[in-house]
């Protein structure tokens, strides 16, 4: 699965998915997190996200977008880095994983990720950036066709340009008017006859998505290549090192 790189603020994004790194009692936290809570309504998804009130750490919920300019926001329960020795590369994989799993099931054909794990859980933005990276190419989905990796800031930027990807940059006018015409278009299409169709079919995807949760297979099935390809960026880390 190939994914493209933009830089601009997630909450601008369009994309059938918006993916929010969470904690696993679900509450707002800072940065990323804070800002998706306020652009999508803080009072609606607070609320949203207390039905759950818990997620494990490696996995993801969903729950609708409200203003967002998307149909779902996935919340991904990420690890906070603490020595390497803490199961911490293969939790974010499966963060990764257990995301674009629950937005292919809820017939998501876009999704936009910011880097997680990259702020305040204090993973090497280089290191986060190669989990992202192989977790994504490995997924194999059927609805999916479009991930979206977001960047923010002048450093991540540098990185990212450094270890020779393209970026997409969106001007700001620009993306503006594209986003609302896009939205506009994906509005009319999802609403039908009315509001009320539509609120019942993303409610419905959103149950569908729980139920597969609900399986424990599926969530082995998730940690199980989390691991795998978190061993697969440590073996290339390691032979770099040789």
């Amino acid at each position: 699965m190939q994914f493209d790189v933009v830089k601009t603020n997630i909450i601008n994004v369009v994309a059938d998915a918006i993916v929010l790194p969470a904690n696993e009692q679900l509450k707002e936290g800072s940065g990323t997190s804070r800002a998706i809570f306020e652009a999508a309504g803080r009072t609606s998804l607070t609320k949203a996200c207390e039905k759950f009130g818990h997620c494990d750490m490696g996995n993801a919920v969903p729950t609708l977008a409200f203003n967002l300019n998307a149909k779902y926001i996935v919340h991904a329960v990420v690890p906070r880095w603490i020595d390497g020795e803490n199961g911490e590369y293969d939790l974010l994989s499966s963060a990764y994983l257990s995301a674009l799993n629950v937005a292919d099931v809820m017939g998501c054909e876009s999704i936009a990720f910011p880097i997680l794990a990259s702020g305040n859980n204090g993973f090497d933005k280089e290191l986060a950036l190669h989990i992202a990276k192989e977790s994504i190419e490995q997924f194999s989905g059927i609805n999916l066709k479009k991930i979206i990796l977001v960047i923010y800031g002048n450093s991540m930027e540098e990185l990212v340009t450094s270890m020779g990807y393209s970026i997409i940059y969106i001007p700001e006018r620009i993306r503006v008017d594209e986003k609302k015409e896009e939205h506009k278009a994906k509005v009319h299409k999802i609403l039908a006859d009315s509001k009320e169709v539509a609120q019942k079919f993303l409610e419905d995807q959103v149950a569908k998505a729980i139920e597969w949760l609900k399986d424990e297979n599926n969530r082995e099935m998730v940690l199980k290549y989390g691991f795998m390809i978190a061993q697969a960026v440590l073996n290339k880390k390691n032979s770099k090192k040789k």
